[in-house]
């Protein structure tokens, strides 16, 4: 999937493209998208993507209802990474915001996270945290991939940002199209940008929460193929003497990602006493993701699927997405 700049710099511009990546489903997106447009009437010049894996079903419905907002489906997408991609091909606005239907934003999200100078910065992002009330396997399933932009968090540097909340100049995306027209992977692409931009900036002003429900199997599974496509990606360019470093570095992944959600758990107590509700769970999906990075590392290949966990019908008569 190639672009080119001249297929994303297209003409009518406008000072914001907020891009909606739909992976979780209708009635998610349907949520997401409520709380997205009435935050946008607060600033200014908006347009809203939303770009849909195509086995989520038909979008008449939810298009109908929201009629200002724009929705792109194509069968070669079916994952984060090219559905951003195929987002960013439309996107008009001088800003570029990110976010999933997995995510809720809070009261002032949008406005926090473009209040956030841009000066000097790679790229700026936002809190992300479970929605309270979520189980504990569902609480694990948000943490092991988010605990890192978890409050408490103070303003400032960050070795990384989470594509559920993020902000970016459109321009300066352009300069590294490269390192995202064949799939937005936020780790090549952050780092492109860091190099000629300044660095990643978080604001814990910005806040998205996350809610997902799928079986604890598909929970795991799903880190281990983001896990292996995490490494897999790392390492496409690295010498075999740099590649077989990760992978013998990857055998502690698990004591060292845990010992990271440790102390974080121990900076708040809220967090901490979650934490030991949803240890079992947290602890085969630290497991699930290391061994998927070492996987990536040692074989270079991508997992069999690397599509998002299918969530869980609201009624239990309706059909599940398959994988």
């Amino acid at each position: 999937m190639s672009l080119s700049a001249t297929d994303v710099a297209i003409t009518d511009v406008t000072e914001v493209t907020i891009i909606v990546v739909a992976i979780a489903g209708i009635p998610q997106l349907r949520r997401t998208l409520a709380v997205v447009t009435s935050q946008t009437r607060d600033e200014g010049a908006c347009e809203v993507l939303v770009a849909a894996d195509y086995r989520l079903g038909s979008l008449d419905d939810i298009s109908a209802e929201f009629a200002d907002v724009v929705f792109l489906s194509h069968r070669d997408c079916t994952n984060p990474t090219t559905l951003t991609t195929l987002a960013l091909r439309r996107a008009r606005g001088k800003r570029v915001v990110l976010t999933e239907d997995s995510c809720i934003p809070e009261t002032r999200w949008l406005g926090n996270l473009l209040a956030t100078p841009t000066k000097g910065h790679a790229a700026v992002g936002g809190a992300v945290e479970p929605m309270e009330g979520l189980s504990p396997s569902m609480w694990a399933f948000a943490y092991v991939d988010f605990f890192r932009y978890m409050r408490p968090l103070t303003e400032g540097p960050s070795p990384s940002l989470s594509v559920c909340n993020v902000a970016y100049v459109t321009e300066n995306l352009l300069t590294v199209e490269s390192s995202w027209s064949s799939g937005f992977h936020e780790t090549n692409v952050h780092s492109e940008l860091t190099k000629s931009f300044g660095r990643l900036w978080l604001n814990p002003a910005a806040v998205v929460r996350v809610k997902r429900n799928v079986t604890l199997r598909d929970a795991i599974y799903e880190r281990y193929a983001f896990g292996r496509l995490f490494g897999a990606t790392r390492i496409a360019k690295a010498t075999a003497t740099k590649r077989s470093a990760y992978a013998i570095a990857s055998t502690a992944l698990p004591v060292l990602l845990t010992a990271r959600m440790v102390r974080k758990a121990s900076s708040d107590y809220s967090i901490r006493r979650q934490f030991s509700k949803s240890l079992p769970a947290t602890i085969a999906m630290v497991l699930a993701w290391s061994w998927g990075e070492c996987i990536g590392y040692v074989t270079r290949s991508l997992p069999p699927s690397i599509s998002t966990a299918p969530e869980l019908p609201a009624n239990p008569s309706e059909s599940r997405r398959g994988r």
